[in-house]
């Protein structure tokens, strides 16, 4: 047998229950903005981050003067050399349904060698920045979906 009292928490119950897809969307949308700063975050960080393993270069800097390099390594993070790319890096969410995350999705466009970058070409192995940022967010991505979600259902 099943009773039920009248109550002040019967309402917001309900009130939650006629919102369910409002809050559901919100919450959604919440975890995309929560996901995209974790994966913009790691992949700034990865970028950023030495000792990079590949060759060492020397390079000149805008005022002429040389300096050592280090490359990435083949399935690494791409090393920082002038930092555009790591510019270009962006997310945006577009309702509850899309999130961008990746080279040009943000305010500056992506330069013409940003794919080359990522997924490599037949001469240079791929240094997949953005993907290596989705690895290792994968269960973050879960967490702060299902963090907001429940969040906006909480009585």
């Amino acid at each position: 047998m099943i009773t039920i009292r009248a109550d002040r928490q019967n309402d917001k119950v309900l009130l939650k229950i006629a919102h369910a897809g409002e809050l559901t969307e919100r919450g959604i949308r919440q975890g995309f903005f929560r996901l995209a700063k974790d994966l913009h975050g790691t992949a700034n960080e990865d970028i950023l981050r030495k000792p990079k393993k590949g060759k060492t270069y020397i390079v000149r800097g805008p005022s002429g003067r040389k300096r050592r390099h280090v490359a990435s390594a083949p399935g690494e993070s791409h090393a920082n050399l002038s930092g555009k790319l790591r510019r270009s890096m962006g997310w945006k969410v577009s309702g509850a349904k899309l999130m961008e995350f990746g080279y040009g999705a943000g305010p500056e466009t992506a330069p013409d060698y940003a794919p080359f970058v990522e997924n490599g070409t037949r001469r240079m192995a791929a240094r997949p920045s953005l993907g290596n940022s989705v690895r290792k967010n994968i269960r973050n991505g879960e967490l702060h979906f299902v963090r907001e979600v429940m969040r906006r259902f909480a009585v």
